[in-house]
């Protein structure tokens, strides 16, 4: 079995290869020969029954010099690094590798066990976008015919060598593929057309994409195909990272019906929340792919409210806002505005400052942006006050205003109980599946100038007595301690 591999492993792993002669930079390519021996050495029913020696397991490591390179060292030598290329976690060890992000981590675990309980053949599309955790597939699926399809002929390469009993396809070679297939894990834009004609008839998908890629006119035909066909069985919403995703499941026969909800992976595992089911029929028929529309109508009050014309769809918080992108950092000082520096009533005073260099990217909020962030099953936001600046850190986003509409007029919609009940359609569970795109596609009030300045006035001069008690509090708490001690004259 595979290792998950800690730091600490990883660590004490590239200094044993360095005692056997094998420089950081070489190990990736001494796993991939390793695999690739083990893999080619053992198809031989001899070598299987009586092992292989020393002096052949060296020869056989020379012949694949032309792809690999030479290793520099002898034969006893040799075997050590071998035997512990074959220990770790290949993907550990891959060059360019990012540390994956957790949820994308949980959507894989989510994916392989569907794949574990489907029959013998899987296919797994978009490789690139979880290279990471491709070791955990490989090893939960080792009993299947594992397919893996990929866009970039490198990797397709490496993890050929690495994986050397799975099958290895380029993206753009799936349209033309023979084989039918008991899973298929879709993931991501490249080749995002539909790959229900590779499925048995008793097989089962999981198409994740890009939720602006879904509802593309390039997507049109295979949105069409999924709704002639009917096995579509729920559509959510989800969350990686700061983009906003569409997960589709497809079953093996005609589903009477489709769920639309939100899914999340906040606590490390797959969970997910129905807003509301709808008969295939009607789906077919309505023709309609924007999930806040089956969303909005889960919720009886916001279902009132948009049909009684109260909130208009097209009037949206985009419509008067912006998301805050990367941007190009001009150098030097800035404090880092974290999840826990954003609190109802103001920013915490205790922001850590980071030194960044000239050009670095990242997302810079300043004075009048809406500073917006959610932590676990709660979602806070405040304005940056006038003059200040701050780095936006992981799990927060910013808003910007395009005109007349301030970030104080939209902190009291959102923060009332109205924008409350959109804001709740983003839950999955307790937590927040929280992305910037669908936030603004959530209505908002039309207002004039007055209504504007009335609301901008009355959000500030509550916040300012709000951060006002919360200041007297925790005097309070703290001079408690000297009274509760017996300090304090009577």
């Amino acid at each position: 079995m595979i290792p998950v591999m800690t730091a600490e492993d990883i660590h004490d792993a590239t200094e044993t290869f360095a005692r056997y002669g094998v420089p950081a930079d070489r190990i990736f390519s001494e796993i991939m020969r390793a695999r690739y021996l083990d893999y080619v050495l053992f198809q031989n029913p001899e070598n299987q029954q009586y092992g292989v020696s020393i002096e052949d397991l060296y020869e056989n490591m020379k012949k694949t010099s032309d792809t690999l390179g030479l290793y520099e060292g002898d034969a006893d030598t040799y075997v050590r690094a071998y035997t512990l290329a074959l220990r770790v976690d290949p993907m550990a060890f891959a060059p360019d590798m990012e540390k994956g992000e957790d949820d994308v981590r949980a959507l894989v675990e989510e994916a392989t066990s569907r794949a574990k309980e489907a029959g013998t053949t899987v296919l797994f599309t978009g490789v690139e976008h979880y290279l990471p955790f491709v070791s955990r597939i490989f090893d939960t699926l080792s009993d299947k015919r594992l397919a893996f399809a990929v866009k970039d002929k490198v990797w397709k390469k490496r993890l050929q060598l690495v994986f050397p009993r799975c099958r290895l396809m380029m993206v753009d070679e799936l349209p033309e593929d023979t084989v039918s297939y008991d899973y298929i894990f879709q993931f991501g834009e490249e080749g995002s057309h539909s790959l229900s004609h590779l499925l048995k008839d008793t097989g089962i998908m999981d198409v994740v994409l890009p939720y602006g890629e879904l509802l593309s006119p390039e997507m049109e035909k295979d949105r069409s195909l999924w709704a002639r066909e009917g096995k579509l069985s729920s559509y959510e919403d989800m969350a990686l990272g700061d983009e906003e995703f569409a997960f589709l499941r497809f079953g093996s026969t005609t589903s009477a019906s489709i769920s639309f909800g939100t899914a999340s992976f906040g606590t490390s595992q797959y969970e997910s929340t129905r807003a509301l089911e709808l008969p295939q029929d009607s789906f077919r028929e309505a023709d309609e792919w924007n999930i806040d529309v089956f969303i909005y109508n889960g919720s009886p009050a916001l279902q009132t409210m948009l049909a009684g014309n109260i909130l208009d769809m097209d009037h949206s918080i985009g419509t008067g806002f912006r998301k805050i992108g990367e941007t190009e950092l001009p150098g030097g000082t800035v404090p880092v505005l974290s999840t826990a520096n954003i609190r109802d009533y103001g920013i915490s005073s205790d922001t850590e400052p980071v030194l960044t260099e000239k050009g670095q990217k990242g997302i810079l909020l300043q004075g009048g942006d809406l500073a917006i962030a959610a932590s676990g099953d709660e979602i806070h936001m405040i304005p940056v006050p006038e003059g200040q600046e701050f780095l936006a850190g992981d799990g927060v986003y910013g808003l910007r205003s395009r005109g007349k509409y301030t970030p104080w007029y939209l902190k009291l919609y959102l923060d009332g109980p109205v924008g409350r009940l959109f804001l709740d359609t983003m839950r999955a569970g307790r937590e927040y599946a929280f992305t910037p795109s669908r936030l603004l596609r959530i209505p908002m009030p039309k207002a004039g100038d007055e209504t504007i300045r009335k609301a901008d006035s009355l959000c500030r001069e509550t916040v300012h007595q709000l951060a006002a008690a919360q200041e007297n509090w925790r005097l309070a708490k703290r001079n408690s301690v000297g009274l509760m001690m017996g300090h304090g004259k009577e």
